[in-house]
């Protein structure tokens, strides 16, 4: 869109275009009829949302690579329905949709827990017991680390004894991954299985809290979804409803500074990315959201000038893991290699801990793990043929190019990445011959890339780790020490693409006070009930 006049003021500034950032600007846009700026700086708005195009045939999602929750009735599928005023759809994956790759078997997870559970205790009969208490635990794990994230919509005065309850009764979601597994289960194997989508939230057992592993593992109880059009599909269904309220997405802004004046926030000062020697752009408003984490806002956006004592903390706090994605162009379809569109976990060792630091992702040996997930077959709209291969790595890898311009750090960066990409191919080749030859086009993304245009630190994709520390840090959450100033998205209240939307929700119910915040949903429960409904009744007719 076109960049409003400087100095232009509006109901609300938001800064960052990621799901979490629009579905505050949507629902004040919808709800509340306010005009709200949001500023983007990368040239694409959408955050994790977007997708790009090589060779005019070949598209690739950068972030979402499937969600659940999108069945009828679902919450997730309820909200993204009203921000996008039912105009997104979504494609739901074959079965089985998942597919767990290790050394000596494959387990397959199809969209039905009985199932998942009934297939679990036919191998692994002797946990039989664990396995049925593990699935109540996984629920009762989620439920705790939601009720955690909620605590910040009720009164001050109840925080005391909403927290007590919530740690006393909500252990389970606190202690780590791994120390739930190994005190219910005995099998090495049954372990390692059971923690396969640990990618899905970036942290191995040994670090991750058992609440987000819950949080996950539930979410995708009945399967995956995958948006009909692409993950770009996301935005652009949300930004019209933003426009049609006088607001405006303007990419190729970077925010540099959150204005304050006697402590309050008032506005923000921006650069155009596209013309960096122009003069900053100044925009005002009397709310000023952040979607850029509370890393950025605290470090970088907030002035330095200003004190705040979780500035010290927050540089602290452990970093989440970094990743690297190869990008893939096919030239016919994967379905003749016997692939329906499910993810493959593939993994080289029951080690779960041991895959962060694996050495070999940047030389000629076989890398620990990868993800296999094809972004082509999800989408019926899609028209080439793309596959996405996924890995954990060590930021300092490549951290001494951190510097260098993007496109333009050197022979030697250069020559790393092939080295890395030819090994997760011939990983995925090793498992599924014929893979390789199958190959157009490839490209490597790296942790630098993701920080390039994310400004994420070290390029992690999940924002502050949930690992158990997380759940006592009060800068975690919508409301910041300065007033009128928010943030939202995955910090707020959970990772990825829904848990960052949720964030969204839950910052809007607290920037407009009360009990907003339930009252948000039950208007839109309100409304996709209706609207399942009207559609069982044009169905009946």
């Amino acid at each position: 869109m076109v960049a409003p006049t400087q100095q232009q003021t509006f109901d609300a500034i938001v800064i960052g275009s990621g799901i979490g950032g629009l579905t505050v600007a949507a629902l004040l846009s919808k709800l509340y009829r306010k005009s709200v700026l949001v500023l983007e700086q990368h040239f694409t708005a959408g955050g994790f949302t977007h997708t790009f195009e090589r060779k005019g045939k070949f598209h690739w999602d950068v972030g979402l690579h499937y969600v659940g929750d999108m069945g009828e009735g679902g919450t997730g599928k309820a909200v993204l329905d009203y921000l996008t005023n039912g105009n997104l759809h979504w494609q739901k994956m074959p079965d089985p949709f998942e597919k767990f790759v290790y050394p000596d078997f494959t387990f397959e997870v199809h969209s039905d827990p009985d199932r998942f559970q009934a297939d679990l205790i036919q191998r692994f009969p002797r946990e039989r017991k664990a396995i049925r208490r593990y699935f109540s635990d996984v629920q009762k794990a989620a439920f705790w680390f939601g009720a955690h994230l909620m605590l910040e919509l009720f009164p001050v005065w109840l925080h005391p004894l909403l927290k007590r309850t919530v740690r006393y009764f909500g252990a389970i979601a606190r202690e780590t991954t791994q120390h739930y597994l190994d005190r219910n289960f005995q099998d090495a194997h049954l372990k390692a299985l059971l923690a396969s989508q640990w990618g899905d939230y970036g942290l191995p057992p040994s670090q991750s809290c058992f609440g987000i592993h819950g949080v996950i593992v539930a979410h995708y109880f009945n399967g995956g979804w995958y948006p009909v059009g692409g993950a770009q599909a996301i935005a652009q269904s949300i930004i019209p409803a933003i426009a049609q309220a006088g607001g405006a997405v303007i990419t190729q802004r970077r925010v540099t500074e959150i204005l304050l004046e006697s402590g309050v926030a008032v506005g923000v000062k921006v650069q155009n990315t596209a013309r960096p020697e122009a003069e900053l752009e100044i925009y005002h408003a009397p709310i000023v959201v952040s979607d850029a984490g509370a890393f950025n806002t605290y470090l970088k956006l907030i002035p330095s000038s200003y004190p705040l004592a979780e500035r010290a903390e927050i540089q602290a706090f452990p970093k989440g893991s970094s990743m690297l994605t190869v990008y893939l162009g096919l030239k016919e379809s994967p379905q003749r290699l016997g692939f329906q569109g499910e993810n493959h976990w593939i993994y080289t060792t029951y080690d779960h801990n041991a895959i962060l630091q694996d050495p070999s992702i940047s030389s000629e040996d076989l890398p620990k793990f990868c993800y296999l997930s094809f972004p082509s077959l999800k989408d019926p709209l899609a028209n080439g043929h793309t596959a996405e291969i996924i890995a954990h790595v060590d930021y300092d890898f490549f951290s001494q190019w951190r510097e260098k311009p993007w496109k333009h750090r050197g022979k030697d960066y250069t020559e790393l990445k092939d080295r890395i990409a030819r090994s997760l191919i011939q990983l995925v080749e090793s498992h599924y011959p014929g893979f390789q030859d199958a190959i157009e086009y490839a490209e490597l993304s790296t942790p630098l890339t993701v920080e390039h245009f994310d400004a994420s630190d070290r390029g992690t994709i999940y924002g502050i780790p949930c690992i158990p520390e997380r759940l006592d840090r009060s800068w975690i959450g919508a409301r910041t020490p300065i007033k009128n100033l928010y943030l939202t998205g995955a910090d707020v209240f959970s990772l990825g693409i829904m848990g960052a939307m949720m964030g969204g929700v839950k910052t809007t119910g607290i920037v407009n006070g009360g009990f907003s915040f339930f009252k948000i949903m039950s208007t839109i429960m309100r409304e996709s009930a209706l609207h399942h409904r009207d559609r069982k009744v044009k169905a009946y007719r």
